[in-house]
């Protein structure tokens, strides 16, 4: 789950910018590397809960005085995400975030320059999100996400076929390069990694007899 909120003064954009900036925004979240780790399913699965809203307010006080008409445009972005994600996902947020708006503007390192693209990422407490009626925790969404992958019968042959020092997240899929960082855990002899900590406690999870699905 993602919601991302774009504020812009009145009339900065054109409706096919708009258009396709909340379009960018949602699959910048995923590098063409990182997509080509990842099985496309849960790729699908992650962009479907993805949702981006854009909103052009009347009023925008800027130093006590409104920005003019004629002034560059001002950004403001809100990425709301479980509360359990932020502390990883927060720098690269709001980098990426930044690249996107970057790519609408004439001149690009403007918003490097000058504090006119501000980024929050807000962290929403487990159980302070949901749908289907009910509250949702941060392995809820990892679980939604990655069914498609989960439920795949080709799973475990995919897990064993993976090529040394590169194993793949038994939850998502993503090959996961070993190194000093790499988040593992040992089963019954056979070492796993994941490509977060979501990822690893939902395996653990299963380990425990708890439902994956």
């Amino acid at each position: 789950m993602m919601f991302i909120e774009l504020f812009v003064p009145k009339g900065t954009l054109s409706e096919e910018q708009r258009r396709r900036l909340s379009e960018r925004l949602i699959t910048e979240f995923m590098t063409g590397e990182e997509e080509q780790s990842a099985p496309s399913g849960v790729i699908e699965a992650n962009r479907a809960i993805q949702q981006v809203v854009i909103h052009e307010p009347d009023t925008w006080i800027v130093g006590g005085k409104p920005i003019a008409p004629n002034e560059p445009p001002r950004y403001l972005v809100r990425v709301s995400i479980p509360a359990s994600w932020r502390k990883q996902m927060s720098a690269e947020v709001i980098s990426r975030v930044t690249r996107v708006l970057a790519e609408t503007e004439p001149n690009p390192q403007r918003l490097y320059q000058e504090p006119v693209a501000w980024v929050h990422v807000i962290g929403v407490p487990e159980g302070g999100y949901g749908t289907f009626g009910k509250a949702l925790e941060g392995t809820d969404l990892i679980k939604m996400i990655t069914k498609p992958y989960r439920e795949s019968p080709e799973r475990e042959a995919l897990i064993k076929s993976a090529p040394p020092g590169t194993p793949i997240d038994p939850i998502c899929g993503m090959s996961v390069p070993l190194s000093d960082s790499a988040l593992t855990l040992e089963h019954e002899g056979t070492i796993y990694a994941f490509c977060s900590a979501g990822c690893r406690q939902v395996f653990i999870e299963e380990l425990r007899g708890g439902s994956p699905r």
